[in-house]
């Protein structure tokens, strides 16, 4: 563009194109110019027009081989995944899992979670744990524990190296056994639906009864805190009913994850079937002696290991004093927690 002062603008030849203009100057285009940039749109149209004749006419002729190409990469794709398999395999901690055809079980020793343990690596902190279901003995595990105490991380694991196993792939364990599932069913996290209406609580019920519809006595099912989204009352008998339920006639493998004290009778219903398990923690002796009269939560220790028994408690304060809620507000709650056990236990003695 040419400017030209505004107080010029007389001595402008009258074949020149304005463009464009300020208070002070004004721009034009030469004749030079508007032929050439006229040009220049010409040649970009031509350019596209020329570019989708030579795009549909290379696809005419790709069309022939299309499905020798597609084989090609689906073989490439095979390799691909071989070789990863490989990779890991070569890996020093990894082995070769048994895989059965007949019988249902899962039997992991010294498992790790295979993501989890590549990010502590370094560290060398990651804690192994051992997995022993089997259709004709133990088939089901109630798992209880102090919350961040690794109980998602184990179930997970579990599921992650049966998916391993099945695929035939090496797996992040000592030793492993696994048999054939015909799935793996899991109901974890808490979400809402906005689009089609459903509140937490009723996506968690709508995943449950999928798997209570589909899971076989050859499947493996996984279920992450059920209940937690309603009142404790109708969340206890939802978890309860629904785990009998996986116990009694659908006789799948299990992993129930849950806070419900109330929900682990059932292992003195059904004691060749189901086992009591809890994610082991240390209360810190000296900091408890000095808050036993102070309203302040237990600190405790995760130790990650899978242990026989209950955890009677699930020290939810201890993470609110992690998430550093307010020392006052952690003295309340310590203090209603107290009275609200205390309550409890005067009506059972009742």
């Amino acid at each position: 563009m040419i400017e030209v002062k505004n107080s010029l603008l007389s001595s402008v030849p009258s074949d020149w194109v304005k463009v464009g203009s300020t208070k002070a100057v004004s721009r034009f285009h030469s004749p030079f110019i508007v032929e050439n940039y006229r040009h220049l749109n010409q040649l970009r149209e031509q350019l596209v027009l020329d570019c989708n004749a030579e795009w549909l006419n290379f696809l005419d002729h790709f069309s022939e081989y299309y499905h020798s190409v597609l084989k090609a990469v689906n073989h490439l794709a095979t390799v691909d995944c071989i070789f990863s398999l490989a990779k890991v395999a070569k890996q020093g901690a990894y082995c070769r899992p048994v895989v059965q055809d007949k019988g249902k079980k899962i039997i992991i020793k010294k498992g790790r979670h295979p993501v989890i343990d590549v990010l502590l690596g370094e560290q060398d902190q990651y804690v192994p744990n051992s997995t022993n279901l089997s259709g004709d003995k133990e088939r089901v595990m109630i798992i209880t524990g102090p919350n961040m105490g690794g109980k998602s991380s184990y179930i997970k694991q579990v599921a992650l190296i049966t998916i391993m196993a099945q695929i035939g792939s090496y797996v992040p364990a000592e030793e492993s056994t696994v048999g054939i599932v015909d799935g793996i069913f899991t109901r974890m996290g808490a979400a809402d639906n906005i689009y089609k209406g459903r509140s937490t609580f009723m996506e968690e019920l709508t995943d449950t009864a999928e798997i209570i519809r589909k899971a076989t006595s050859s499947s493996l099912v996984i279920l992450d805190e059920l209940g937690r989204g309603t009142s404790t009352h109708d969340g206890i008998a939802i978890a309860y009913a629904t785990l009998e339920h996986f116990i009694r006639d659908v006789k799948s493998l299990t992993l129930f994850v849950t806070h419900y004290p109330s929900v682990c009778d059932l292992e003195k219903i059904y004691p060749e079937q189901v086992g009591n398990y809890h994610m082991a923690f240390l209360v810190n002796e000296e900091e408890s002696e000095q808050q036993k009269d102070e309203e302040n939560p237990e600190f405790i220790t995760f130790l990650y290991q899978i242990t026989r028994g209950v955890a009677a408690r699930s020290y939810g304060l201890n993470v609110a004093k992690l998430a550093d809620v307010p020392e006052e507000i952690l003295k309340k709650a310590a203090h209603k927690s107290k009275e609200l056990e205390g309550l409890v236990n005067m009506k059972r003695s009742e």
